[in-house]
Protein backbone atom coordinates (compact mmCIF):
# COMPACT_ATOMS: atom_id res chain seq x y z
CA UNK A 1 0.00 0.00 0.00
CA UNK A 2 1.04 3.39 -1.04
CA UNK A 3 1.64 5.98 1.32
CA UNK A 4 -1.30 7.94 -0.50
CA UNK A 5 -3.58 5.18 -0.29
CA UNK A 6 -2.33 4.61 3.40
CA UNK A 7 -2.98 8.21 4.65
CA UNK A 8 -7.05 7.90 2.74
CA UNK A 9 -7.37 4.93 4.83
CA UNK A 10 -6.35 6.23 8.16
CA UNK A 11 -8.24 9.46 7.13
CA UNK A 12 -11.07 7.53 6.62
CA UNK A 13 -10.85 5.21 9.84
CA UNK A 14 -10.35 8.55 12.14
CA UNK A 15 -13.08 10.97 10.78
CA UNK A 16 -15.58 9.98 12.50
CA UNK A 17 -13.67 10.77 15.78
CA UNK A 18 -12.58 14.06 14.84
CA UNK A 19 -15.80 15.02 13.43
CA UNK A 20 -17.14 15.14 17.06
CA UNK A 21 -15.00 17.76 18.36
CA UNK A 22 -13.84 20.97 18.59
CA UNK A 23 -10.07 21.76 16.82
CA UNK A 24 -8.60 21.83 20.53
CA UNK A 25 -9.98 18.55 20.55
CA UNK A 26 -8.69 17.31 17.05
CA UNK A 27 -5.40 18.74 17.52
CA UNK A 28 -5.09 16.58 21.26
CA UNK A 29 -6.62 13.71 19.47
CA UNK A 30 -4.24 14.25 16.29
CA UNK A 31 -1.29 13.95 18.24
CA UNK A 32 -2.44 10.98 20.37
CA UNK A 33 -2.70 9.18 16.35
CA UNK A 34 0.89 10.49 15.85
CA UNK A 35 2.42 9.07 18.82
CA UNK A 36 0.99 5.84 18.05
CA UNK A 37 2.13 6.35 14.37
CA UNK A 38 5.65 6.76 15.26
CA UNK A 39 5.84 3.68 17.17
CA UNK A 40 4.27 1.56 14.76
CA UNK A 41 6.20 2.66 11.84
CA UNK A 42 9.12 1.25 10.94
CA UNK A 43 11.64 4.47 9.91
CA UNK A 44 11.30 8.14 10.81
CA UNK A 45 11.10 8.29 6.91
CA UNK A 46 7.77 6.49 6.89
CA UNK A 47 6.50 8.86 9.10
CA UNK A 48 7.93 12.06 7.93
CA UNK A 49 6.07 11.12 4.28
CA UNK A 50 2.26 9.68 6.07
CA UNK A 51 1.71 12.44 8.82
CA UNK A 52 1.44 15.17 6.72
CA UNK A 53 -0.44 13.79 4.25
CA UNK A 54 -2.88 11.95 6.95
CA UNK A 55 -3.20 15.97 8.15
CA UNK A 56 -4.34 16.97 4.79
CA UNK A 57 -6.87 13.98 4.07
CA UNK A 58 -8.56 14.71 7.30
CA UNK A 59 -8.82 18.80 6.69
CA UNK A 60 -10.03 17.88 3.12
CA UNK A 61 -12.80 15.01 4.99
CA UNK A 62 -13.89 18.21 7.47
CA UNK A 63 -14.39 20.45 4.57
CA UNK A 64 -10.97 22.42 4.43
CA UNK A 65 -12.93 25.44 6.71
CA UNK A 66 -11.29 28.93 7.15
CA UNK A 67 -8.71 28.79 9.72
CA UNK A 68 -10.28 30.68 13.13
CA UNK A 69 -8.02 29.38 15.84
CA UNK A 70 -4.46 28.81 16.76
CA UNK A 71 -5.51 24.96 17.56
CA UNK A 72 -6.59 24.96 13.82
CA UNK A 73 -3.99 26.52 12.73
CA UNK A 74 -1.30 23.83 14.26
CA UNK A 75 -3.28 21.18 12.71
CA UNK A 76 -3.25 23.12 9.25
CA UNK A 77 0.22 23.96 9.49
CA UNK A 78 1.07 20.01 9.80
CA UNK A 79 -0.83 19.87 6.40
CA UNK A 80 1.22 18.35 3.33
CA UNK A 81 -1.18 20.60 1.07
CA UNK A 82 0.44 23.99 0.50
CA UNK A 83 -3.02 25.77 0.99
CA UNK A 84 -3.54 24.68 4.50
CA UNK A 85 -0.04 25.81 5.51
CA UNK A 86 -0.54 29.19 3.52
CA UNK A 87 -3.97 28.94 5.28
CA UNK A 88 -2.09 28.21 8.85
CA UNK A 89 0.29 30.84 8.63
CA UNK A 90 -1.86 33.53 7.16
CA UNK A 91 -3.66 33.21 10.64
CA UNK A 92 -0.43 33.17 12.62
CA UNK A 93 -0.09 36.49 11.17
CA UNK A 94 -2.98 38.26 11.64
CA UNK A 95 -3.07 37.04 15.52
CA UNK A 96 0.56 37.48 16.27
CA UNK A 97 0.87 39.97 19.09
CA UNK A 98 1.45 43.55 18.10
CA UNK A 99 0.54 42.79 14.16
CA UNK A 100 -2.55 44.99 14.72
CA UNK A 101 -0.09 47.90 16.35
CA UNK A 102 2.28 50.51 14.75
CA UNK A 103 4.83 52.00 16.39
CA UNK A 104 2.71 54.60 16.90
CA UNK A 105 0.39 52.95 19.51
CA UNK A 106 -2.66 53.08 17.22
CA UNK A 107 -4.45 50.18 15.45
CA UNK A 108 -4.43 50.25 11.96
CA UNK A 109 -7.70 50.96 11.76
CA UNK A 110 -7.65 54.02 13.49
CA UNK A 111 -5.65 55.12 10.53
CA UNK A 112 -6.31 53.66 7.67
CA UNK A 113 -8.90 55.47 4.93
CA UNK A 114 -10.10 52.55 3.58
CA UNK A 115 -11.59 49.54 5.56
CA UNK A 116 -9.91 46.37 5.10
CA UNK A 117 -11.59 42.87 4.43
CA UNK A 118 -10.32 39.21 5.62
CA UNK A 119 -9.85 37.45 2.27
CA UNK A 120 -7.59 34.53 3.12
CA UNK A 121 -7.18 33.86 -0.83
CA UNK A 122 -4.37 32.08 -2.28
CA UNK A 123 -2.35 34.78 -4.78
CA UNK A 124 0.73 35.69 -6.10
CA UNK A 125 3.06 38.84 -5.50
CA UNK A 126 6.27 39.77 -7.97
CA UNK A 127 9.47 41.33 -6.05
CA UNK A 128 11.33 42.29 -8.61
CA UNK A 129 10.64 40.09 -11.47
CA UNK A 130 10.09 37.07 -9.27
CA UNK A 131 7.20 35.80 -8.90
CA UNK A 132 6.26 34.10 -5.41
CA UNK A 133 2.77 32.33 -4.48
CA UNK A 134 1.22 33.78 -1.51
CA UNK A 135 -2.09 34.07 0.49
CA UNK A 136 -4.09 37.50 0.58
CA UNK A 137 -4.87 38.08 4.44
CA UNK A 138 -6.18 41.04 3.85
CA UNK A 139 -7.49 43.64 1.48
CA UNK A 140 -8.76 47.25 1.20
CA UNK A 141 -9.34 49.41 -1.76
CA UNK A 142 -5.36 51.41 0.17
CA UNK A 143 -3.54 48.19 0.52
CA UNK A 144 -3.44 44.69 1.31
CA UNK A 145 -1.41 42.19 3.63
CA UNK A 146 0.14 38.97 2.37
CA UNK A 147 1.46 35.99 4.03
CA UNK A 148 4.29 34.61 1.97
CA UNK A 149 5.05 30.66 1.40
CA UNK A 150 8.66 31.26 0.59
CA UNK A 151 11.24 31.36 3.52
CA UNK A 152 13.80 33.94 3.10
CA UNK A 153 11.76 36.13 0.79
CA UNK A 154 11.60 39.49 2.42
CA UNK A 155 11.37 42.61 0.40
CA UNK A 156 12.00 45.74 1.82
CA UNK A 157 10.16 48.64 2.89
CA UNK A 158 9.79 51.14 -0.15
CA UNK A 159 10.13 48.45 -2.81
CA UNK A 160 7.78 48.48 -5.71
CA UNK A 161 5.82 44.94 -5.76
CA UNK A 162 3.23 44.23 -8.13
CA UNK A 163 0.22 41.99 -6.51
CA UNK A 164 -2.77 39.92 -7.68
CA UNK A 165 -5.37 40.58 -6.57
CA UNK A 166 -8.67 38.36 -7.03
CA UNK A 167 -11.08 40.63 -9.36
CA UNK A 168 -8.65 43.17 -10.36
CA UNK A 169 -5.94 41.36 -11.85
CA UNK A 170 -2.00 43.28 -11.07
CA UNK A 171 -1.83 45.77 -8.63
CA UNK A 172 1.13 48.03 -8.31
CA UNK A 173 1.98 48.61 -4.93
CA UNK A 174 4.93 49.67 -2.57
CA UNK A 175 5.95 47.21 0.80
CA UNK A 176 5.08 49.63 3.94
CA UNK A 177 6.82 46.30 6.23
CA UNK A 178 7.98 42.80 5.52
CA UNK A 179 8.59 40.35 9.06
CA UNK A 180 9.03 36.53 8.48
CA UNK A 181 5.44 36.13 8.35
CA UNK A 182 3.74 38.21 6.28
CA UNK A 183 4.48 41.71 4.05
CA UNK A 184 1.86 45.46 4.13
CA UNK A 185 1.41 46.79 0.97
CA UNK A 186 0.16 50.11 0.19
CA UNK A 187 -1.22 50.26 -3.39
CA UNK A 188 -0.07 52.78 -5.52
CA UNK A 189 -3.42 53.68 -7.48
CA UNK A 190 -6.14 53.63 -4.57
CA UNK A 191 -9.01 54.77 -6.61
CA UNK A 192 -9.63 51.25 -7.80
CA UNK A 193 -12.03 49.47 -5.66
CA UNK A 194 -11.71 45.88 -4.11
Amino acid sequence: MSVEELAEELADFWLSALAETNWEGRLRLLGEIHSQLHADLESQSEYDALSPRFVAAIIERLGSPRVETDAQAEVYGSSFNPQHQEAAKAWRYRAAPGAGQGADGLRPSDRRRFPRRVIDAPSRILIQGHAAMCRLVDLSRGGARVAVRESGLSPEPGMKVRLEVPENGLREAIVVFASGVGIGLRFADQSVSC
